[in-house]
């Protein structure tokens, strides 16, 4: 007796596990939040120097960027009124670029020096920046 007690719970998980379809896969990123500790418009002006221009809609800013795998939507939201004074710095960003050493030029001739740089032959080029809020951004480059 106690071997069917067993059995059927047994048969019923197994059967439950065939009846679930595959997880879907991911596509592509769609959207980058960042919920700020600086104003908004702070960090708008310094993602607009990266080349991400946005626009202000009821205390946020948004942009939408076109790319291969499909639209990436960019959000700066309203600093919220008990958001800390410095961040975390746990968003970590990283943008892909055609042509790194240009696009590493604009940025310097728009201020934005990066803190450092890297090369691997296999991966690329880096380029690791800190927003005002701390957050990590990142260009790379083949």
């Amino acid at each position: 007796m106690r071997k069917t007690h067993l059995l059927i719970p047994l048969i019923f998980l197994s059967a439950s596990a065939r009846a679930e379809s595959p997880p879907a896969e991911l596509m592509y990123v769609g959207a980058i939040s960042i919920e700020p500790c600086q104003e908004a418009k702070i960090l708008a002006a310094w993602y607009s120097r990266l080349g991400i221009e946005t626009k202000e809609f009821k205390g946020g800013y948004y942009a939408k960027l076109d790319t291969p795998a499909g639209q990436l939507f960019f959000a700066i939201h309203r600093k919220k009124a008990d958001a800390p004074m410095k961040s975390s710095a746990s968003v970590s960003i990283v943008f892909h670029v055609e042509n790194f050493e240009a696009r590493l030029s604009s940025l310097k001739s728009k201020g934005l020096t990066p803190d450092s740089t890297e090369s691997d032959p296999s991966e690329g080029e880096f380029a690791h920046f800190h927003d005002p809020d701390g957050n990590k951004v990142t260009i790379w480059g083949k």
